[in-house]
């Protein structure tokens, strides 16, 4: 039966990981004794066939048989009764390797089969290789990491969690009630611009159709006038308020009504030629008229030159 003394793999209850390649086995396997719980005075066996095996350090024990206590921890052991086993160590190097505290180096000084393991990789480190004092995780940190563990109350530490639960709690419910004041505020608020949008749309149509009435702008601009308005009422008002009403229109007379009007309506040769075009108009229109008009303007029969 082998049993796992060392997984390199696992933290230990002090913090840290053992790297197998780097323990010192010479001193051990010139006394592979087998302790129960780590007490030099109930040696209980020795180890055998000590290796590394898949960065593990495995052995076989061999319990001491001719002593009862030993004998009676062998058959709670090959009966499933006691699973644990521990090391003995003296850590010499710990450095970090990937983001993890490891023992580079380390001797073994012995192994213990243990009724109740601190972790699944038990380990004791001692300050010496006499094994004559243990290390407490608290001596360990203090002599490896130059610092030191103090007892916490955790009482003290439920009563304040307990608190501070409290408090975000309370947070949590002024957050509420303000998102649903802000919520409020936000509905008035775009209640209160879409009124403003509409006032100012009647507003606009009705200054475009006052200046449509005064006959300041011709209807098919008012599309055009009322987007302006929209957008610049002030500067709108004050444009429309400047313009000054369209004369009114005179009606259009063609030059043929002109020509055929009676006689004193008649329009003469100098009174056409005044018009760019009209005798040219006139010429192509009613020739006849044309001709008449140049014999009484120069006393003679209009002649093709």
């Amino acid at each position: 039966m082998k049993i796992v003394l060392c997984d390199s793999s696992t933290v230990n209850s002090y913090g840290f990981r053992t790297d197998v390649s780097g323990i010192n086995l010479e001193r051990f396997k010139k006394n592979p004794v087998m302790l129960y719980n780590h007490n030099p005075l109930q040696v209980i066996g020795k180890w055998d066939s000590i290796a590394v095996e898949n960065e593990q350090l495995v052995a076989e024990p061999v319990f001491d048989m001719n002593d009862p206590f030993a004998a009676e921890i062998a058959r709670k052991v090959n009966d499933g009764f006691i699973k644990g086993c521990s090391m003995g160590l003296m850590i010499t190097q710990i450095t970090k390797t990937k983001g993890i505290d490891t023992a580079t180096e380390s001797l073994l000084l012995e192994a213990s089969i243990v009724s109740i393991p601190a972790d699944e990789n038990a380990l004791v480190v001692y300050a010496d290789e006499k094994q004559e004092k243990k290390l407490s995780i608290n001596e360990f940190n203090k002599l490896f990491y130059n610092m030191e563990t103090k007892d916490i109350d955790t009482s003290q530490l439920q009563v304040e969690l307990s608190e501070k639960n409290s408090q975000i709690k309370t947070l949590q419910a002024e957050l509420t009630a303000k998102t649903d004041i802000i919520s409020d505020l936000t509905a008035q608020v775009n209640e209160l611009q879409k009124d403003l949008a509409e006032r100012e749309y009647h507003e606009g149509v009705a200054c475009v159709d006052k200046a449509i009435a005064d006959g300041k702008i011709p209807e098919n601009v008012k599309n055009i006038c009322l987007a302006f308005y929209l957008s610049n009422p002030e500067d709108t008002k004050t444009l429309l308020e400047a313009l000054n009403p369209a004369a009114p229109a005179t009606p259009s007379i063609s030059l043929s009504q002109m020509v055929n009007a009676p006689k004193t309506e008649k329009l003469t040769w100098d009174e056409l030629d005044h018009k760019p075009g009209a005798l040219q108009k006139l010429k192509a229109e009613n020739f006849e008229e044309f001709k008449r008009l140049y014999r009484e303007k120069f006393n003679r029969e209009w002649e093709r030159f």
